[in-house]
């Protein structure tokens, strides 16, 4: 009966997807972008802006030159650095009291995944006061927020350009979920500069990242022509360019590609959200503190491999438009060269694949929270029962 249900739920979950409106932001590209981006802002009239970031990248002239660039155009910026790694109700909350109190007009998120989805919420929250709790779920948000622009300063998020937005609980430590067309950024600059001197380690896991959306954006329920195209062209790009990003960090080219790939991967989940590696990710996350992209590449494989015969034909697919496999090749064999291959990548770039901490007693509520997550948000192809999601945790804690 749970299933029936999920499968119920999905298609209503798809309709909404499906329905969201949302911006479509207007992208520059390239080095650079970053600092046409501003000179945008300042074209547009704007002349006090909130530029929301972490103390790590505030404090390492990363953003010198966006400032200089605002600062000459005409533009007061406050700086506010107070985002963390998974991002709480507070430090969201801080962001726009701070936004209040010098009369900003526009956000800035310039970092990462956390500093984007703070942003966002920081834009919508000025303009919907209230308990952030109560934006759990999809379209919650009355009134637009504040204009929002976008700099990510990782390739692998895709928060540049959906319509979500993950928060923690601090209370309770539970991420949620706000899914809401008006987060949706409306500038954006995908500057490859601003990723150069992104870590390796980082570099993989945020690649990592952004392969599973490409990928659980194809398998979903939600999918269409145009989101497959965009997540077909993300996973060759990501195939092709992030063992380049990883060895060369210097690679203008591959850090370019991996934007990109990025982008369109967010384009695309945003339109037809994810699946269950994301759902026992965040569990990861929630209660061993794992960084989610590492998280993601724990899981993504052995998840791939659980769902068995249904999705074999569209990995199949995607195997042979990344040039894995040969047009001539099964649909069996294509999507286990697939599956090997994202194994081969972990592994190249030598990713830790245990996650910390994570003890046995801690299996069936990690299990619980991933189908009930996966049953209210996500489009799966196939529900999986959950002795084989309590087997693929399982084997997480035998490898930590």
């Amino acid at each position: 009966m749970k299933t029936l249900y999920f499968k119920l739920r999905a298609i209503g979950v798809t309709w909404l997807l499906r329905l969201l409106p949302r911006n479509q932001p207007l992208v520059f590209s390239g080095r650079g972008s970053s600092l046409e981006l501003c000179r945008q802002l300042a074209l547009l009239g704007y002349t006090r802006a909130l530029i929301v970031s972490d103390a790590f990248l505030a404090g390492s002239g990363l953003l010198d030159d966006m400032l200089g660039t605002l600062a000459q155009a005409g533009v007061k910026c406050t700086v506010f650095d107070g985002i963390e790694p998974d991002p709480n109700f507070e430090q969201v909350a801080a962001g726009e009291a701070v936004l209040t109190r010098e009369s900003c007009e526009v956000v800035i998120g310039i970092g990462g995944g956390s500093v984007l989805d703070a942003a966002k919420l920081i834009a919508l929250l000025h303009n919907n006061p209230g308990d952030l709790a109560f934006y759990d779920g999809i379209q919650k948000a009355k009134n637009p927020g504040l204009p929002l622009f976008a700099v990510p300063t990782t390739a692998g998020t895709g928060s540049e350009t959906t319509p979500a937005s993950v928060i923690t609980d601090s209370a309770t430590h539970r991420k949620v979920a706000v899914a809401d067309g008006k987060l949706v950024p409306h500038y954006v600059a995908l500057d490859p500069d601003l990723t150069r001197t992104l870590p390796p380690r980082i570099t993989a896991a945020t690649g990592m990242d952004a392969l599973t959306h490409a990928v659980e954006s194809y398998l979903s329920r939600a999918s269409t022509p145009v989101t497959r195209d965009m997540a077909a062209t993300a996973t060759r790009l990501i195939f092709e360019n992030l063992p380049r990003a990883y060895q060369n960090g210097e690679d203008m080219d591959a850090r370019q590609a991996m934007l990109t790939a990025s982008f369109y991967a967010g384009v695309a989940f945003g339109r037809t959200s994810v699946g269950y590696a994301h759902a026992i990710a965040h569990q990861l996350g929630r209660v061993c503190g794992t960084p989610h992209g590492e998280a993601n590449a724990m899981v993504l494989p052995q998840v791939l491999e659980a769902y068995g015969a249904p999705v074999r034909p569209a990995l199949a697919e995607l195997a042979r438009s990344s040039g894995l496999a040969a047009a001539t090749v099964s649909d069996d064999a294509a999507a286990a060269t697939l599956v090997q291959r994202i194994t081969e990548l972990r592994r190249e770039m030598g990713m830790s694949l245990e996650p910390t901490g994570l003890a046995a007693d801690a299996v069936p509520g990690i299990v619980k929270a991933a189908i009930r997550e996966t049953g209210d948000l996500y489009p799966v192809p196939r529900y999986l029962e959950p002795d084989e999601l309590g087997g693929i945790v399982s084997k997480l804690v035998a490898a930590a």
